[in-house]
């Protein structure tokens, strides 16, 4: 049985938006300004510039092949290796699992504001909620994001409102002009790679595509337009919040969970009134709960996508007869997510998120590059600004991938009692790719096996 295709361009639309602003600004906001400092906005900028590149790549290529799992379809028709595409989908299914722990644990940031409950227990409630409504089918998940994600909006927008008149009354280049060289590049970059995570959202969009109208078409806008409008948000919101409280309080409001006082909530009582952090903190639970269901919506087409190509166990390929979602892959998402939120450090599990979408944005944009430059005639492209049929936005976007990946992720980070690199913690959770791909590979080419 085949899901559901009854999403439509707005709905896509509010449904990038929605993952997107849940995603960074309420649960990582804090931790970035205290890295960046007044120059946050820059970090977002930067951000955005370099999700937008990849985000051309993503229209192109969806418009190109509109199906479940979609960057390990980019890939197999890139390269047509099958290992290298079970690959990428592992590394893509490992982002959004650590996101939807990450932004588990941002809810409990603020739902310690009005209940004194494990942070651990909170995030593991979000999760199986989340896995609930998914479950219940796409347009039930789909009216509850709507709804949510305008919830979410409105509290940003209230908080540039109200404190517009704010911006510049700080110096926001300060630590900017009087710095040069590495002392300039490593704290921004360190943003970057840090708020990179608030602008994931858009990619989740491919992977909903078998559940979109006409997704040839709708997909492409529907990704674009989402990262225009949480761009805007996003800058304008940073400038206020820098404006209006010392960075270092910011961080200090999001640097555990167990403070009880998101830092959002901290803008909101400067700039709109002192109780008005309580309506803030609110409006965050519902903007962090919506991320989580949309990530685990993701996160169970993308597996569901592997299954149908006998990458994993049939039993994940099958639809619900009467909610037509695939029951399986959701609970499998939700199981996952739940481990991961053992992690239990915001910073460490938006890193390890970050560290493997960059890498799956490096081989995605690297994917359109492979499939323009084996086309034996012009196409109609969707990504300006080419070269021949060289894509220039795809070139960029695997540099600025690549030397993210290079540079931000050789930090000590202790996991589980374990001290290591994150960049090594990474590539030991990827690695895991090549085993599981050998084994369901093998039982596919000898046919013995059944998935069941």
């Amino acid at each position: 049985m085949a899901l559901e295709r009854s999403v439509s361009l707005t709905q896509a639309t509010i449904y990038g938006v929605g993952v997107i602003l849940g995603a960074g600004i309420y649960a990582l906001i804090g931790t970035a300004a205290g890295i960046t400092g007044p120059a946050l906005w820059l970090a977002f900028i930067i951000a955005s510039i370099i999700a937008s590149l990849t985000a051309f790549s993503y229209a192109e290529l969806i418009a190109r092949y509109p199906k479940s799992g979609a960057e390990s379809v980019f890939v197999l028709n890139a390269f047509g290796s099958e290992r290298l595409a079970f690959f990428v989908g592992f590394v893509f299914l490992l982002s959004n699992l650590f996101s939807v722990a990450t932004v588990a644990f941002g809810f409990a940031t603020y739902f310690k504001l009005f209940f004194l409950i494990s942070p651990t227990l909170v995030a593991i409630i979000v999760i199986i909620l989340a896995a609930i409504i998914n479950n219940a089918g796409i347009q039930e998940s789909v009216f509850l994001n709507n709804l949510f994600t305008f919830i979410e909006a409105s509290g940003l927008i209230l908080i540039i409102i109200f404190g517009f008149s704010s911006i510049g009354t700080v110096n926001l280049l300060e630590g900017i002009n009087q710095e040069t060289g590495i002392e300039l590049i490593a704290p921004i970059f360190s943003g970057v790679a840090l708020v990179f995570f608030a602008f994931l959202g858009f990619e989740g969009i491919a992977n909903i595509s078998e559940e979109i109208k006409e997704p040839t078409k709708v997909v492409p806008k529907a990704i674009i337009l989402s990262l225009i409008i949480s761009t805007i948000i996003y800058v304008l919101v940073a400038m206020v919040s820098v404006s209006v409280v010392e960075p270092s309080i910011l961080a200090s409001a999001s640097s555990e969970v167990d403070t009880g006082h998101g830092p959002l909530a901290l803008v909101a009582e400067q700039t709109i009134s002192p109780g008005f952090g309580y309506v803030l903190s609110v409006v965050a639970l519902f903007a962090t709960f919506n991320t989580v269901l949309i990530l685990l919506i993701v996160c169970s087409r993308y597996i569901y996508g592997l299954a149908g190509q006998k990458l994993l166990p049939k039993m994940f390929s099958k639809v619900n007869k009467k909610t037509k979602t695939p029951t399986n892959a959701v609970i499998a998402s939700a199981a996952v997510g739940i481990l991961f939120a053992g992690v239990g450090n915001l910073q460490i599990l938006g890193n390890l998120t970050t560290a493997a979408i960059f890498l799956v944005f490096f081989l995605v944009n690297v994917s359109l590059i492979s499939i323009r430059v084996k086309e034996k005639h012009k196409e109609n492209y969707l990504s300006p600004i080419n070269f021949g049929k060289i894509p220039l936005l795809s070139v960029f976007g695997a540099i600025f991938c690549a030397f993210i990946l290079l540079t931000q992720y050789w930090q000590n980070t202790t996991i589980f009692g374990i001290t290591l690199p994150l960049i090594i913690w990474s590539l030991l959770v990827y690695l895991l790719a090549f085993p599981i791909y050998e084994y369901f590979s093998k039982k596919k080419k000898a046919n013995k096996f059944t998935y069941e």
